[in-house]
């Protein structure tokens, strides 16, 4: 009987060798995670930067569009923009003073002609404080259904400056935010030109791609030119890395 058992017990022993699997030890395990995190850390930067660039290719696309629609259907009640109503720029000493005044020429002209036709969330404007606060830093300003800021500046002509994922950092020229132009005189050289109002940041001072692409890398508003050149998408030479 005893000689039985031990037997017995030497073919489970036998069959549990045979069905035995293949495992990995803790040390395999553990460099194979080394390596998944190594790869991760490689690629996920440049995944995130993909991403970024796909929604802020779609973000001013859809703005561009969007202001450009607005225009035509207000010139259709309103006559051209040539003959929209717009302040000069205030400029003086007070530097404060001059804002105000600026903020409410911009909101009377958004107002007038360009927030009938379009559809934001909110606009607010520079207003004046209480002693010791301080002023707003923006004129006017419009936030959009998808979350974008667009800030309104009543210069030579009205310039639009979008943010395309609103007070996010890093609130950067050429980053994540890129200029454009409301213009009532589209005869000037120094504005749209070409007969054109609405235009991207004075494409008449970069009358090539390569000329957009050396002063985007100068001054950052000339990126939306740039852009427009490349059909709205960030070539691998765009000086900023968002």
């Amino acid at each position: 009987m005893k000689r039985n058992t031990v037997t017995m017990l030497r073919g489970f022993s036998e069959v549990f060798e045979q069905k035995r699997v293949p495992a990995f030890t803790l040390a395999e395990v553990l460099i194979t995670l080394g390596i998944i995190g190594v790869v991760a850390a490689m690629t996920l930067p440049s995944v995130i930067s993909s991403y970024k660039q796909k929604e802020a290719v779609s973000r001013l696309k859809k703005f561009y569009s969007t202001m450009q629609q607005a225009i035509m259907l207000s010139e259709i009640d309103n006559a051209e923009v040539m003959y929209w109503n717009k302040e000069g720029e205030h400029k003086g000493d007070d530097a404060d003073e001059n804002k105000l005044a600026n903020a409410q020429a911009s909101y009377n002209y958004f107002m007038s002609y360009i927030g009938p036709y379009l559809k934001y969330l909110s606009v607010d404007k520079a207003e004046e404080v209480e002693e010791g606060e301080e002023m707003k830093n923006y004129e006017l300003r419009i936030i959009m259904l998808d979350g974008s800021i667009v800030y309104f500046h009543n210069g030579n002509c009205i310039d639009m400056t979008i943010d395309i994922n609103g007070n996010k950092n890093p609130n950067k020229s050429g980053y994540d935010r890129f200029t454009f132009l409301l213009c009532k005189e589209p005869y000037q050289k120094t504005h749209c030109g070409n007969n054109k109002h609405w235009c991207s940041y004075i494409p008449v001072n970069a009358p090539t791609r390569e000329n957009a692409l050396q002063k985007c890398k100068t001054i950052a508003a000339y990126c939306s030119t740039l852009l427009l050149y490349d059909n709205w998408e960030f070539k691998d030479d765009y000086p900023y890395k968002l």
